[in-house]
């Protein structure tokens, strides 16, 4: 499977379910909550007397949560994404490995191992290596974390797109299967 064969599933994917979706809804979503997170420490530690505004404290929390809740919002995965229901085609274990390429306090890494997780039933043993103990490996992913190789391959950088996970799992025979 190339690059441009996953690109050709996420279009399809899109066409099927009438969401044109790109990159922008988890980069945008990691500023919202971002800036979420500031403006909250900024509102509860402010002197409200210093702004000379009256429950500035609160306003700015009120804002604060509005932005969190629009950031979870564009993390979100949808909906046909979070269907637990979901079966492969054929049961049983793929792939030799699966590394998650991760960061301390990334709420996007937290997301991926979560993703796959609910899909250990098809993937081999999941390795996790937090890539802040090598130079080299913060050198070569950087903020793109999470990173999911499987097989060697770069599958996901940035996000676990559960449609194509699933698509590549039910196109991939499990090990020592025909079909």
């Amino acid at each position: 499977m190339t690059a441009s064969h996953d690109d050709d599933i996420r279009h399809q994917l899109e066409l099927e379910t009438g969401q044109i979706d790109g990159s922008w809804r988890p980069r945008l979503g990691s500023v919202l909550l971002s800036l979420a997170t500031v403006l909250f420490f900024f509102s509860a530690i402010i002197d409200p007397a210093r702004l000379d505004i009256p429950h500035a404290g609160a306003y700015g929390l009120l804002a604060a949560l509005i932005l969190a809740v629009f950031a979870v919002l564009l993390l979100r995965q949808p909906g046909e994404a979070r269907d637990l229901a979901w079966r492969a085609q054929i049961p049983g274990l793929r792939f030799d490995s699966v590394v998650l390429y991760t960061r301390s306090s990334c709420h996007l890494c937290h997301q991926a191992r979560e993703t796959l997780l609910m899909h250990v039933e098809y993937l081999s043993d999941i390795s996790e290596v937090d890539i802040d103990g090598d130079p080299q490996l913060v050198q070569r992913y950087g903020e793109s974390v999470p990173v999911v190789v499987i097989d060697g391959r770069e599958r996901f950088r940035g996000q676990v797109d559960v449609l194509l996970l699933r698509r590549l799992i039910d196109a991939t025979l499990p090990r020592g299967g025909t079909a």
